[in-house]
């Protein structure tokens, strides 16, 4: 095979590029003449599309969130911890437009045996607050620039939106990261029963085990995910917050970006 193909090499060097659509056809004839691998190329998209998205588009919604209230014990903590399996808290106090700290969960472990030490407000970080419209780009920078891993994301009348976490910025580039806990709990937590009849789904969550889990049958021989499924269903990706009706189901998309659904809300229509 020719490494370096005449035709390619023109348009990378002898052509002015006008626009992103252009970079990427002169991208995907680079990856085909085998001057780089095809496997980067949507890694390549994926960072052209990087600089357009910003804060709103990735959040994880306010309701979503995990939070742990000032006045909480520690038992209460190491609950939440243990359910959860994350790594960082916004703390509120009484509600969650009052963020007042972030906690580490590895902060606790020195107080497990000995709970009565434990002073929740000595151990809290400096929040970190950022506009919704903050491009991703630059809040992947200021959060390299202060060791941040998670963001307050607020609106323009300062109430907070959502949180964004240092991981969150890079699966737009790289796609899903699965970490220890994603695959000890990812079947049991990929559908979630909130009330009878309605479910919060995560996008990667598939089609068997959704079936399983509500008795229903979505199935589809090209695509795995229910993500995948809503996508094909109606021929684009949605945004987050729109809502219609798939299979006697309403369907609510709870996170999206320009890539793929991250959440849905799903519930059955009663009989």
């Amino acid at each position: 095979m020719k490494l370096f193909n005449n035709k390619v090499l023109q348009q990378l060097f002898g052509n002015q590029v006008n626009n992103r659509q252009q970079l990427v056809e002169i991208l995907s004839e680079s990856a085909k003449a085998g001057i780089f691998d095809r496997d980067s190329l949507p890694l390549l998209e994926a960072v052209l599309q990087f600089g357009d998205m910003r804060a709103k588009d990735i959040l994880l919604p306010r309701h979503e969130v995990d939070v742990i209230q000032l006045n909480n014990s520690v038992d209460e903590i190491i609950k939440l911890i243990i359910s959860t399996g994350h790594s960082r808290f916004p703390v509120v106090n009484d509600n969650i437009n009052d963020v007042v700290g972030i906690f580490h969960s590895k902060d606790i472990v020195q107080y497990i045996l000995n709970p009565g030490e434990f002073d929740l407000h000595s151990l809290l970080r400096q929040p970190l607050f950022v506009p919704d419209i903050k491009p991703i780009d630059a809040l992947l920078y200021e959060m390299r620039v202060r060791h941040s891993h998670l963001a307050i994301v607020v609106d323009e009348f300062t109430n907070v939106a959502g949180i964004v976490t240092l991981e969150m910025i890079v699966e737009q580039i790289i796609g899903e990261i699965d970490d220890e806990h994603d695959a000890i709990d990812g079947e049991e937590h990929g559908v979630v029963e909130l009330q009878a009849g309605i479910y919060r789904v995560k996008g990667f969550c598939g089609l068997e085990q959704f079936n399983n889990v509500t008795d229903s049958s979505w199935i589809d021989d090209k695509v795995e995910s229910m993500g995948g499924y809503v996508c094909k269903y109606l021929g684009r990706i949605p945004q987050s917050g729109e809502s219609f009706v798939i299979n006697e189901y309403e369907v609510e998309i709870i996170q999206a970006d320009s890539r793929k659904i991250s959440s849905l809300i799903v519930k059955k229509f009663p009989k």
